[in-house]
């Protein structure tokens, strides 16, 4: 482990001495978030507009529905505008028949879930109190696992200035996090100055500008046997912030981060 580990950090060096135009920064979420909202595509102009049939399925769930909540809607609107007790009798009558209908749904649903119960979302992710501790305890090996995974094959670049106080509040989280779990971290600074955490810190000759890095503190994970390089963190983070960022890292990626 040893051995493995030094040639792990022998290897984050010579990425660190040697530049980094041969790392390959991987799609994640991190960098896709100027997409922000546009998540659809505007339909093509030469779409052929269907137009709707001038006469309506009657048999069409869609309409039958439409038809009832029509009704419905109808009667409670007629109840309020002319206030009469043959209108309320006529609004109720029409809600209970609703009301039944959704009871009857709500009972198959559950008859549905027994039956298939690949379908039942709250056993993958389940509400109950006791459920919910199992989830979380497997959730949180998951985690561990991923990370111990991590920690073999690849180092973490912190990159700080000495007189930024987010990176002086951030570099004991990631000192303690990266000792805990036995993760080479090369810290770089950008002013010259090293921080009491990381008293041994290389002295930025334009590593920054290969990680495009934009503010401080910035943490990127590096693969040296892969040439891949990810976003971990930017700005103050926490441990379990730290955890649940190369934990994903590790679901989407895996064996090929």
């Amino acid at each position: 482990m040893v051995k493995h580990k030094m040639k792990l950090l022998i290897n984050l060096m010579l990425i660190f001495i040697f530049g980094a135009q041969e790392i390959c920064f991987a799609e994640d979420y991190y960098s896709q978030h100027a997409v922000g909202w546009h998540w659809y595509d505007d339909p093509s102009e030469q779409e052929e507009i269907k137009q709707p049939n001038s006469r309506p399925d009657q048999n069409d769930p869609n309409v039958i529905v439409d038809n009832v909540r029509k009704k419905v809607t109808t009667a409670l609107n007629k109840a309020i505008a002319e206030p009469t007790i043959e209108n309320v009798e006529q609004y109720i009558t029409l809600q209970e028949q609703l009301n039944d209908r959704a009871e009857k749904v709500s009972n198959l649903w559950e008859q549905a879930l027994l039956k298939n119960p690949q379908l039942n979302y709250s056993l993958s992710h389940p509400t109950n109190n006791v459920a919910l501790q199992v989830y979380h305890e497997e959730e949180s090996q998951k985690k561990e696992n991923a990370i111990r995974l991590f920690a073999n094959n690849t180092g973490l670049f912190f990159f700080y200035r000495s007189t930024c106080p987010y990176c002086r509040r951030f570099a004991p989280i990631l000192k303690s996090f990266s000792e805990h779990n036995g993760i080479t971290v090369i810290p770089i600074t950008l002013d010259g100055i090293s921080l009491p955490e990381f008293p041994n810190s290389k002295i930025d000759t334009g590593q920054a500008a290969q990680f495009h890095v934009t503010m401080t503190p910035s943490l990127f994970a590096v693969n040296p046997y892969t040439q891949k390089a990810f976003p971990v963190a930017y700005g103050l983070t926490s441990e379990t912030e730290l955890r649940d960022n190369i934990y994903r890292i590790m679901t989407k990626y895996g064996d090929k981060s």
